[in-house]
């Protein structure tokens, strides 16, 4: 019997989707465009747990004011204190960044669909939604340095030997990234638990906990399970909670969120030179045979990577590098080091400090090839992510599985 939830899944990830029309070519407008924007912000994980910017202009820019750290003086009758307070301000700017969602849809699909004219809503929000993962995933993971991918992972029909950067995850810094400013605090390859939790509070500057209540722990949604179900062990109601609901805990007052895209092993990517056969420190232990070495030039052509044993080996304990001399690394050798971290990492802010910017400017773009009996099309957005104040941010490093 016909399949039809199977095919149209399969037609997505092929990138080639069957149907008779979506829309006009062009910018959309003002209302359309933010109801785009509404949508794709819905269905992401975080829309309760960060600040949605909505912006037109090239750039964006975000006021800050600050008031330092005490302006209160002892106050002696009928005289001048002597002093004035003032305030201090300063600018968050937001440079987006275009991405683009290319899709074609055939001709044929009204004919074996079984939705009728109500497949092209259909398709729109299928790519609305993986537009949505997509940018939450580059918000969180993003990192300029490029990480090394197997070709397959990322292009169908790619090489599963070889490698290219990803350079979507290229594009700007992610929170995770931009968090190594913060204040980040090592739990030392220990498990989840209320001490590590603990530890984060103490670690955020106390003029930013007054309000818990609006603060949240980020972290993958396999860490956060396994807190769930630590607390779910407890002969209390929180542990019937944790048991059998899905209601986020709080721990000492900050709600736990379970973000899906942010990975258990965070995939890192970083220039080392090595010199030598001189050991060279990662910046975290990487887990066991996932280290891709490349040159620092690789780009959207494959390439063979640099072998383990052969051209470099890896201290899995220490989180080092070692250049072999007789492999094919030159010395000095710039290399791009990709590798998935052995532990995770979680973030604690205050939820309106994390920053989603997209621009109002989205465009759906129609073209038509008469030969393939494709109609084709192209979605292009401005994306960016930000946090408002840098020292507002707790980065927990290292938690072991």
């Amino acid at each position: 019997m016909y399949d039809y939830n199977y095919m149209m899944k399969k037609l997505v990830e092929k990138g080639i989707i069957q149907s008779s029309d979506l829309a006009t070519a062009g910018k959309l407008n003002p209302k359309q465009a933010d109801k785009f924007i509404d949508y794709v912000i819905d269905v992401t994980a975080l829309k309760d747990s960060a600040r949605i910017v909505k912006f037109r202009n090239e750039q964006a820019y975000i006021d800050k004011i600050g008031v330092g750290s005490r302006v209160a003086v002892p106050k002696a009758e009928a005289t001048d204190p002597g002093v004035r307070r003032g305030i201090t301000t300063s600018k968050v700017t937001l440079q987006p960044v275009e991405v683009m969602v290319p899709f074609e849809i055939s001709d044929i699909f009204m004919d074996i669909n079984l939705e009728g004219a109500d497949a092209a809503d259909h398709i729109i929000k299928m790519m609305a939604t993986q537009f949505a993962n997509d940018m939450e995933e580059l918000n969180i993971n993003g990192n300029t340095v490029g990480p090394a991918r197997i070709e397959a992972e990322i292009l169908e029909g790619g090489s599963t030997t070889q490698v290219i950067k990803d350079s979507y995850i290229g594009l700007y810094n992610g929170w995770l990234k931009l968090a190594d400013g913060g204040n980040v605090v090592d739990a030392d390859y220990d498990s989840i638990n209320s001490g590590i939790l603990s530890n984060a509070i103490k670690a955020m500057p106390d003029k930013f906990k007054r309000t818990r209540k609006d603060m949240r722990f980020l972290l993958p949604t396999d860490v956060e399970q396994d807190y769930r179900e630590k607390v779910s062990t407890r002969a209390t109601a929180v542990g019937d909670v944790a048991l059998q609901s899905m209601m986020n805990l709080t721990p000492f007052g900050i709600q736990l969120v379970g973000a899906p895209l942010m990975d258990a092993q965070p995939r890192m990517a970083e220039n080392i030179t090595l010199t030598g056969t001189t050991a060279s420190a990662l910046a975290y232990r990487p887990a066991s045979g996932s280290v891709i070495v490349t040159d620092q030039t690789l780009g959207s052509t494959p390439v063979t990577p640099y072998i383990e044993g052969t051209d470099y080996t890896i201290d899995y304990v220490a989180g080092t590098i070692v250049r072999i001399g007789t492999g094919a690394i030159p010395t000095p050798g710039p290399v791009k080091v990709t590798y998935l971290a052995l532990g995770s990492q979680m973030l604690l802010t205050h939820k309106d400090n994390l920053i989603i910017a997209i621009g109002r400017d989205v465009r759906l773009e129609r073209d038509r090839d008469i030969f393939k009996g494709l109609n084709q099309f192209a979605l292009t957005a401005k994306v960016f992510c930000q946090f408002e104040e840098l020292t507002a941010v707790v980065k927990v490093k290292n938690i072991g599985q």
